[in-house]
């Protein structure tokens, strides 16, 4: 495992408020000279703490309004049947993240849609069908209060 430090957080920071900030500007905000925090960045990318770049979409921009969390329950937790379950909705793109869970239910899935026809479309004719549910329980996201990328870096230990 790496040994993070002081600087490599100011570098995380950063990256995860604006990950098209120059190397000129990191190294710039975590007072150290360009080509060393080059070389802690590309050790980072290299190590798995930075796992990949993306740019954060407006989801409304496109029409996706409408967004929902599912709690499944699978009548059957036979790993052919959790892994077939798992194939089908890893292909849903509209499935935006499944998890795992302990206890009550099995999976959560967080999903959007263009509206509320569409979300019971998406539930109906393609999470359904799977004969392994036993329950589907779902919470309508409302309005947005805090909605943050990653993870609190600045709050971390940099002694790993």
């Amino acid at each position: 495992m790496m040994r993070i430090d002081d600087i490599d957080i100011s570098i995380l920071a950063n990256l995860q408020k604006n990950g098209r900030m120059t190397n000129v500007k990191l190294a710039k905000d975590a007072r150290i000279s360009a080509p060393p925090c080059l070389r802690r960045l590309k050790a980072m990318e290299r190590n798995g703490i930075i796992a990949g770049y993306h740019a954060e979409i407006n989801a409304d921009a496109f029409g996706f309004g409408f967004r929902a969390i599912c709690i499944i329950t699978l009548t059957s937790q036979n790993p052919v049947d959790v892994e077939e379950f798992v194939n089908c909705v890893t292909k849903l793109k509209n499935i935006r993240y499944c998890f795992a869970t302990p206890g009550n239910s099995d999976f959560i899935l967080g999903i959007i849609a263009k509206n509320l026809e569409d979300y019971e479309d998406i539930i109906q004719k393609k999470i359904q069908n799977d004969g392994n549910i036993k329950s589907i329980k779902t919470l309508i996201l409302m309005k947005k209060h805090k909605d943050e990328y990653g993870i609190p870096v600045e709050v971390t230990e940099a002694s790993n």
